[in-house]
């Protein structure tokens, strides 16, 4: 796949889940990052809007209290808390599914799902 149709769907995919428009976690509405609950890396579900969460940056990175990077066990445990069991259950059933993507598909995930 091209490198640029993949920084144009990392770049979509963040700007809908800031759209929630707040921390999830704290509620300040800026600076606001886009967090991967499974890696990025994780292709089948990089560009899942399940697998996105809306947080500041202190909640994001920085913050020794509760941070994504930080405190991951504290995170995650807040996260299913927060989406519930079988949102945790879904989600790591589809990361955990073997799919091949053709250039095609990912055309079809810019195009079709977030209408770009």
């Amino acid at each position: 796949m091209k490198r640029p149709l993949i920084k144009k769907l990392d770049n979509e995919w963040a700007k809908k889940i800031k759209e929630y428009g707040m921390c999830e976690k704290c509620h300040k509405t800026k600076p606001l990052n886009a967090h991967h609950f499974y890696s990025r890396s994780i292709r089948v579900v990089r560009w899942d809007m399940e697998n996105g969460f809306c947080l500041c940056v202190g909640c994001h990175v920085f913050s020794s209290n509760f941070s994504a990077h930080k405190t991951p066990a504290e995170f995650v445990e807040w996260a299913i808390e927060k989406r519930g069991i079988q949102w945790y259950e879904d989600l790591k059933k589809r990361k955990n599914t073997l799919i091949k993507y053709t250039d095609d598909d990912y055309d079809l995930l810019f195009n079709n799902i977030w209408g770009v």
